[in-house]
């Protein structure tokens, strides 16, 4: 794909990357695109009053999930895009100037980044359609598979949801013996121990923002038979609900397993 071949831009962008990088321009484009999922879009803007504003996206929904951005409810992700922008026109204004572009931005279900900077002329004939298309596969948390099951469940992710917060966890230790036997253990004050059969889901690694899989609990749909994938927490919870509720189960147990603020998710049985 070209960088760049603009009169208006100086003819020709030898090292882009360099700018973009100093003024955080990818860093702010992640920020916008969420922390997983695939990407694919056009971002338009211009420098107009002083500073850059942006004016447009191009976008279409990919058939495996993903596409477009999601929606910046807040307005944080837009605002630190333009001060960004603002900060790589400065970084330019004494070299290749440019009144107007637009960056491509293209991001697979692993997190593999691609962005490229268009400027004036070239950018106002950068069309959607040149830009690689990232997949199949798509991210598993975005297939439509996975949107089905999270509207078919959804009632039965609420109740278990509701069970698992009403529960406190007042027990002082616990332990899961084969993956199938929970028990949880009252030291102060002193209490016979809990036993409730069980079944265990994954682990969510804090520090890596990272999904997987310690058991594959329903076969056949994607987001089952993926691991590991990228996640936030709530995301992880999400789909653990989602598997507790299609394994039937009672409540689900989160609880921290190591040093770095991991947890661990299983699904427990009356």
């Amino acid at each position: 794909m070209a960088r760049n071949r603009s009169e208006g831009a100086g003819q020709s962008l030898q090292e882009p990357s360099r700018y973009l990088r100093a003024a955080g321009v990818e860093a702010a484009l992640n920020g916008l695109a969420g922390p997983f999922g695939c990407r694919r879009f056009v971002l338009r803007f211009e420098h107009r009053g002083g500073r850059v504003r942006l004016r447009g996206l191009d976008a279409h929904p990919l058939a495996w999930g993903g596409g477009p951005p999601p929606d910046d409810r807040t307005g944080q992700a837009t605002d630190a895009l333009e001060r960004v922008l603002s900060s790589l026109w400065t970084h330019m204004s004494t070299g290749p100037r440019w009144e107007r572009g637009a960056l491509a931005y293209i991001r697979d279900a692993e997190g593999r980044t691609q962005v490229f900077p268009f400027f004036d002329h070239d950018a106002d004939r950068l069309a959607l359609s040149e830009l690689p298309v990232p997949g199949p596969p798509g991210h598993p948390l975005e297939d439509p598979s996975t949107l089905d099951l999270f509207a078919l469940h959804g009632r039965d992710m609420a109740r278990i949801h509701a069970a698992s917060r009403a529960i406190p966890p007042d027990w002082d230790w616990w332990e899961v013996d084969d993956d199938v036997r929970l028990t949880l253990h009252y030291d102060d004050p002193p209490a016979p121990s809990r036993h409730q059969r069980c079944h265990v889901l994954g682990t969510f690694e804090t520090r890596f923002s990272r999904f997987s899989w310690q058991s594959k609990p329903i076969a056949g749909t994607l987001v089952f038979s993926s691991s590991p994938f990228a996640a936030t927490f709530d995301a992880a919870f999400e789909v653990g609900l989602l598997a507790s509720a299609m394994l039937g189960a009672a409540w689900m147990m989160v609880q921290p397993y190591d040093d770095h603020d991991s947890q661990l998710l299983v699904a427990v049985f009356r």
